[in-house]
């Protein structure tokens, strides 16, 4: 029975598309990174934690009471993606 539920974990893991980040281009002239984390919270987000990830802003926090991964262009403080 255990080896049963290993094989359909592995199974499981192995058929899930991969997790991909978007990546951001140098910019010249980023917007800074405490105007983008204003914004976040302006709109009701609380963040934990943020980072600088493939050239792209990254916050960790809460949004409407979930658990938010959002990122952001430092070029033009845009969201690109949210997990």
């Amino acid at each position: 029975m255990i080896r049963l539920y290993f094989a359909a974990l592995t199974l499981a893991l192995l058929s899930s598309p991969a997790l991909a980040e978007p990546t951001c281009k140098d910019a010249q002239m980023p917007v800074p990174m405490w105007q983008v984390a204003k914004k976040f919270e302006d709109a009701g987000g609380s963040i934990s934690a943020m980072k600088t990830n493939d050239g792209c802003y990254e916050i960790y926090g809460h949004q409407a009471d979930k658990r938010v991964e959002v990122f952001f262009d430092p070029n033009t403080g845009k969201e690109l993606e949210r997990d």
